[in-house]
């Protein structure tokens, strides 16, 4: 018995929220129990962890980017036309790898280019980010004169639906991304230097981390982070459009700050936040199966996200307490 109660004040808030809704939801929600089902929240998870586990570090440094969401409203529309079958290249494996290619060089040159801006201009990163986010919707716009790009070739669509069994493939791509970051932050110099920015850069500096080349990969991993997911929301939807992303964001945030990461930098753990990505998108399937309103759905996950973070905050402050 000892032991068990060691184990539930290790574990943290986010993972028993999670087991409860998800044990509440098979009992009250009709068809949830459903493979079908499983299998959505899983698929509906895949983009939003890829999102989150790549803001994640911006936030660990005590930053944000706003920027990743609107990318893939742009990487999708620009890839998606050169992988299309209507495209140039009329959906050949040349034309999807080059797609594929242009989709991460995007979304890399724009976490270059907010990293770039944050460190040398030394200009607060929601204000690069939200600059950023503009741009990329707006040249999503320009580029597409805000038509669907369609014709995406059918081996793209496979990826984006098939799976081995539940497992989405999808899912093991995004899974894949957040054991890389995992891995980074918990087994590696820069992870430790990420951190150790977060909480204190001035300290950082005077020990001798370099905090702008830190800052900086951060917001370059988040980039990359945003164009792998650009690439499974345009298997996924099986199009391009630049209504992608665009009310994504607070999810993103949500699913980061439920998993207990501090916006302030210093502390949050990728499993967490990978936990956190599949809360809010279970949340999602969960009401709308009970064909619950959407502004409702809205409220909601804003009160679940209050109440999993003032329980983390409290478990913290208890365990430094002691």
């Amino acid at each position: 018995m000892e032991q068990i109660k060691k184990l539930i004040k290790s574990t943290d808030a986010i993972f028993w929220f999670l087991i409860v809704f998800f044990i509440v939801s098979l009992i009250i929600v009709p068809g949830f129990s459903k493979t079908s089902t499983i299998k959505s929240v899983l698929s509906q998870s895949c983009v939003l962890m890829t999102l989150a586990c790549g803001v994640h570090l911006t936030v660990l440094n005590g930053g944000v980017d706003f920027t990743s969401a609107a990318l893939l409203a742009l990487t999708s529309v620009i890839g998606g036309s050169i992988v299309s079958t209507n495209g140039p290249f009329g959906g050949s494996a040349a034309g999807i790898i080059l797609g594929l290619v242009v989709m991460m060089a995007i979304a890399t040159g724009f976490g270059a280019l907010n990293g770039f801006s944050i460190v040398n201009f030394k200009m607060p990163s929601f204000i690069v980010t939200m600059a950023t986010q503009m741009i990329a919707n707006g040249l999503a716009v320009v580029y597409t004169g805000g038509m669907t790009v369609t014709g995406i070739p059918d081996a793209l669509c496979h990826f984006g639906s098939g799976g081995f069994g539940i497992i989405p493939y999808t899912l093991i791509l995004a899974l894949a991304v957040a054991i890389v970051l995992h891995i980074i932050l918990s087994r590696t110099l820069f992870g430790r230097q990420l951190y150790a920015v977060g909480t204190n850069p001035k300290v950082s500096q005077v020990s001798g981390i370099s905090v702008k080349k830190t800052i900086f990969k951060a917001f370059l991993i988040s980039g990359i982070c945003a164009g792998i997911a650009g690439i499974i929301m345009l298997c996924q939807m099986e199009s391009g459009s630049v209504n992608f992303g665009g009310t994504m964001f607070n999810d993103i945030m949500g699913s980061i700050i439920v998993g207990g990461t501090s916006p302030a930098g210093g502390r949050g753990k990728i499993p967490n936040t990978v936990m956190g990505a599949i809360l809010i998108a279970m949340i999602g399937v969960v009401f709308n199966i009970l064909n619950v309103p959407y502004y409702f759905i809205i409220l909601i996950k804003g009160l679940i996200i209050l109440v999993a973070a003032s329980i983390d905050i409290v478990a913290v402050k208890n365990s430094n307490s002691h």
